[in-house]
């Protein structure tokens, strides 16, 4: 495992009403009694070319329960973000969640790769395959490219730091396009039945052309013996298939603080 000592991290926690209530409000779910703080915002770290990598956490900071959820990794994969956003939206009015849960919203890791449309970040590294868990060099060149050593990139660093405070419960990361829970850590399958069911997508072990190296679900599966789920949008995501999608989320979390 890469140290991640060096790296400075300049948190700004930014107390309002934040994202989620810039895009609204939706009627609540019950879940009594229900935790009542709302978008606080967190800069975690910056990307390559400087722009803001930021965590907004809904619940209560001190939970036991914490799951954080990746909208996007690659840049070319847009849907998991707006994913991201209607949760957001939903918990704007900070009572879908149980008391004793927490959930930190990324919308995307990469957002350099996100301006740009593609898959891997300003340096040509796909950030998949850039965590120090089995990390292997390859793909140089690539859209697989794994950069020249395991959390050799500010992106994956900051993303790393982060972690290691939350120490998460569970971590869910967005992509598409092949629409399905990947299901190749095997403590994590119990949570991912049961979301592949609440999204309505099937749920199987989903395997590399060959070993998947450097994964962010593989780092954080070793590395916290954490629930960490990979789901697979469809290439084409509809406004339903969104509003499903945040929903099978806060169900997940409800489930695992029950």
């Amino acid at each position: 495992m890469t140290s991640l000592q060096g790296f400075i991290i300049r948190p700004a926690l930014v107390f309002g009403v934040g994202l989620g209530l810039i895009l609204g409000f939706c009627g609540p779910l019950a879940a009594i009694p229900h935790s009542t703080d709302v978008g606080v915002s967190e800069l975690i770290g910056t990307s390559t070319q400087g722009r803001a990598i930021t965590a907004t956490r809904y619940g209560s900071e001190p939970a036991t329960t914490r799951v954080v959820v990746v909208g996007q990794m690659h840049g070319n994969e847009s849907a998991g973000s707006r994913v991201i956003y209607e949760i957001a939206r939903r918990l704007g009015s900070g009572n879908e969640l149980p008391a004793d849960a927490a959930i930190w919203l990324i919308s995307s890791i990469n957002p350099d790769g996100a301006v740009a449309n593609t898959r891997v970040t300003a340096s040509g590294v796909d950030l998949n395959r850039n965590f120090p868990a089995g990390w292997l060099q390859q793909g140089r060149g690539s859209s697989s490219w794994s950069g020249p050593g395991a959390g050799s990139e500010p992106e994956a660093v900051a993303v790393m730091a982060f972690l290691e405070r939350m120490d998460p419960t569970a971590l869910l990361a967005f992509h598409q396009p092949f629409a399905v829970v990947d299901l190749t850590h095997p403590n994590s399958r119990p949570a991912g039945q049961r979301l592949a069911t609440w999204l309505g997508l099937p749920a199987q072990v989903v395997g590399c052309p060959g070993p998947c190296y450097g994964t962010m679900t593989g780092w954080v599966d070793t590395h916290f013996s954490a629930i960490a789920l990979t789901v697979e949008l469809p290439k084409i995501v509809t406004s339903e298939r969104v509003v499903r999608s945040a929903t099978a989320v806060l169900r997940l979390t409800r489930w695992l603080a029950r």
